[in-house]
């Protein structure tokens, strides 16, 4: 391939229905050369074969400290989801790996593997971070409160870009951003430097990535196509070998 490409981005929150059938439907209309996801290979493994990560597995697999972050920061997702009535077994990513499935498209995978992640927020986290929290907390305004509660009252089958959870980003970083500079903008940098690499392969892409990722990875793209020096990381293509018996939707 010598053309350059082009990315759709579906911007989602993971475990909505809405925005499951959104990814199909986008996947489906676009057609595209790849499918990225928010993923990468030890997650892809594990949805591919329809096998879910238990703590024991995590424990057999991960250092004994990253293993724990890893179940605890899994815990804390699957509580938050089901307060807000979604089901934590079904995912957007599910959704996109069937479907590329369905249609015999592969699936390259964009994120940063889950042991650097949580390597990289120990080194960022300790003892000193509680304390911060709560300085930083006492910081906030009536403007602050009014935001965030705004937009966790928005439902999620009204989120259509970054800017709609945008707040939510902010906040965080207000609070934590040791956490917030690991988990959303280090990735954000090497989903972008995937993407682009994709691009620059001359592939047409879909890439559902979270609705909290969106505006960060546009604008690392903007600054890596204005010259901003990158290393870019490989990008694992995978076909997809699980057996499309139905595309969770409901």
């Amino acid at each position: 391939m010598t053309d350059t490409g082009s990315i759709t981005f579906v911007p989602s929150v993971h475990f909505s229905p809405t925005h499951r059938r959104r990814v199909r439907e986008t996947i489906r209309d676009v057609d595209p050369d790849l499918v990225a996801v928010e993923l990468d290979e030890r997650r892809f493994e594990r949805l591919d074969r329809e096998q879910r990560g238990s703590p024991f597995d995590l424990a057999r697999e991960l250092p004994p400290p990253t293993a724990a972050a890893y179940a605890t920061l899994q815990a804390l997702q699957r509580t938050v989801v089901r307060l807000y009535g979604l089901d934590p077994t079904k995912t957007d990513m599910e959704t996109a790996i069937e479907t590329a499935a369905e249609l015999d498209l592969d699936v390259a995978l964009i994120d940063d593997p889950i042991p650097d992640t949580l390597e990289a927020l120990s080194r960022r986290v300790g003892l000193e971070t509680l304390p911060k929290l709560l300085i930083r907390a006492q910081t906030r305004g009536p403007a602050d409160y009014a935001r965030q509660f705004e937009v966790m009252t928005t439902p999620f089958s009204e989120v259509t870009d970054g800017d709609d959870v945008q707040p939510v980003i902010d906040q965080l970083r207000q609070l934590l951003p040791e956490v917030a500079e690991v988990l959303i903008d280090r990735r954000d940098r090497s989903m972008a430097a995937r993407l682009r690499r994709l691009r620059a392969d001359g592939y047409d892409v879909v890439a559902v990535i979270g609705a909290g990722h969106h505006n960060g990875i546009r604008r690392a793209l903007s600054d890596l196509d204005e010259g901003v020096p990158d290393r870019t990381p490989a990008v694992p293509i995978r076909t997809p070998s699980r057996a499309v018996t139905r595309i969770p939707i409901d």
